[in-house]
């Protein structure tokens, strides 16, 4: 068994389903970690203030001894001109993370793995599950999922406060192993077909984009459907950052609440009936670039993140919170009990206070650091094993534990010999030409 990996950079897939290492101190709050989900990248500063930045520009070309918050004129020069991550007194805050978010993760992936290997197996594929009948609680593995990625992917946005730096971020950290991932899947769904139903060209090059569904195709692993959720869920919040609708609740996260209460339950009664024109496929386009099936709990998690942060009046946050879970169960046609949707929120923020400590135990931390690679990887090639172990007379739960273990221990060896390496090596190439890129607006503000 290989060793848990180290602290390095890494984030939200999952998404919600993206791994997270453990930091090597604690803050003053124990429970309150250095937050890398997305590590800071080499970049010029997120000002918020022009006079600020002015005003220290000034100060540099005169030698004035002056600071704002502690930041002096020869940081600014020496940062700013080296590239180096540099925030004004207004955004002056560190990166931290908080590891019982990432231990609820934890128990979300195990909870996606349980029910991936017989929902899937049984459901999509045509086999026996090796429990007899499917994990229950699948469905709540996504639902905390993207709760968390909410919650989590707003507080790295915001903090931020450059979509562009954010956006290259993920970008850095989902795809270069997704890529990887969806070709190996492609050799096993070739050579080991679980279904029987060849991969046209068209679907590969419809999933290699990250949003099949968005082209009318499915993913060549079921459970990948959840990367394009993700990834649509970033071009929303993205888009509303840079139009200023992000904490206008009712113009932003409302007006999408309304298209979901709206256009959802519409499309899924008119599928029989109209599934086969060009509005309904539009339509339903419409539907998977907005995440309109899940904007609901993508909007707690950011609503839950404001109440943690203070931000907004506590009685709007909460009300919106109750508005986002009526319009998730209006329209998610009862698969979802709302009592439990009530705990995991209940859940989501007692660990982002810092008030379930079992939560930070090793072994949880640990598996939320492989969290991607454990979920990338699983599904087809464990369900081709497990298929193989079953033919080979195996009892299905001794199948079942190898399957599992075999798992995270891929996901261990991809997290630390392949996916952190490459995700390194993209994210130091990026604050380089970065740094390049923004030195000269910098050198000309500085000279005046």
């Amino acid at each position: 068994m290989h060793s848990a990996p180290s602290p390095s950079d890494s984030d939200s897939a999952i998404g919600p389903f993206s791994g997270h290492f453990p930091p090597e101190h604690a803050w003053d709050n124990p429970t309150v970690q250095d937050y890398w989900e997305e590590p800071a990248l080499p970049t010029l500063p997120a000002v918020r203030s022009s006079l600020e930045v002015r005003q220290l520009a000034r100060a540099v070309r005169k030698g004035r001894d002056v600071s704002f918050g502690g930041f002096s004129p020869a940081d600014f020069e020496r940062e700013t001109l080296e590239g180096e991550t540099v925030e004004t007194p207004s955004t002056l805050k560190p990166h931290r993370r908080i590891l019982e978010l990432d231990a609820l993760r934890a128990m979300a992936a195990i909870n996606l793995v349980l029910f991936h290997f017989t929902h899937v197996y049984a459901v999509k594929f045509g086999f026996s599950s090796p429990l007899g009948g499917e994990w229950p609680y699948g469905a709540y593995g996504v639902e905390l999922f993207f709760i968390l990625s909410g919650f989590v992917n707003s507080m790295s946005l915001m903090r931020r406060g450059k979509p562009v730096d954010f956006v290259a971020a993920r970008l850095i950290r989902i795809v270069p192993l997704f890529l990887m991932v969806i070709f190996a899947n492609l050799w096993i769904v070739t050579f080991a077909p679980l279904n029987g139903q060849p991969v046209s060209t068209q679907q590969f090059l419809a999933n290699l984009t990250l949003m099949p569904r968005v082209f009318g195709y499915e993913c060549i692993d079921p459970v990948m459907w959840t990367l394009q959720v993700e990834m649509m869920f970033y071009f929303v919040l993205v888009t509303l950052f840079c139009k200023g609708y992000l904490q206008r609740y009712f113009v932003g996260w409302g007006s999408l609440l309304a298209a979901s209460l709206v256009l959802c339950p519409a499309l899924d009664a008119a599928q029989a009936s109209y599934g086969h024109t060009s509005l309904f496929a539009a339509l339903s386009a419409v539907r998977h670039l907005l995440v309109l099936d899940f904007v609901p709990l993508f909007a707690i998690g950011f609503l839950l993140y404001m109440i943690k942060t203070g931000v907004g009046p506590k009685w709007k946050n909460l009300l919106g919170i109750v508005v986002a879970a009526g319009v998730f169960h209006s329209i998610d046609h009862g698969k979802h009990n709302p009592a439990a949707t009530a705990l995991i929120i209940g859940l989501v923020t007692m660990a982002a206070y810092g008030k379930i400590p079992v939560l930070r135990l090793k072994p949880f931390v640990t598996i939320s650091a492989i969290s991607y690679a454990l979920y990338l990887c699983h599904n087809n090639l464990g369900c081709v094993l497990l298929n193989t172990f079953d033919q080979a007379g195996l009892p299905p739960l001794v199948c079942l534990a190898i399957v599992i273990v075999f798992s995270f221990a891929l996901a261990l060896v991809i997290t630390n010999r392949i996916e952190q390496p490459i995700t390194k090596a993209l994210r130091r190439l990026y604050a380089n030409v970065s740094a390049r890129v923004r030195r000269p607006a910098v050198a000309e503000a500085v000279a005046g």
